[in-house]
């Protein structure tokens, strides 16, 4: 999963993962590259989370893309959209 991934995707993803840390009182500001479970994510968030980007992106997640390094950080997420989108997985 080398190709670029455009702002676009970067951005709403991060709006989505922006408000959902938003519901956990204290949660600081992050950056895509931060890894979620440092900024306060749990993985029930995450779930939630995965669920947003599918409804987002009007995707299917595939099985073979549900790993912890998919979910590690906006950047990951990304790519695994994009990655999905162009039908690599």
């Amino acid at each position: 999963m080398s190709q670029i991934v455009s702002s676009e995707v970067t951005d709403r993803a991060m709006a989505l993962a922006r408000d959902i840390a938003a519901q956990h009182a204290g949660t600081q500001e992050f950056r895509p590259g931060d890894a979620l479970v440092d900024v306060g994510l749990t993985s029930l968030d995450l779930v939630n989370l995965m669920l947003a980007i599918e409804a987002e992106f009007d995707i299917m997640i595939p099985p073979t893309c549900l790993n912890p390094q998919n979910f590690h950080s906006i950047e990951a997420i990304s790519r695994m959209v994009e990655a999905v989108r162009a039908g690599a997985h």
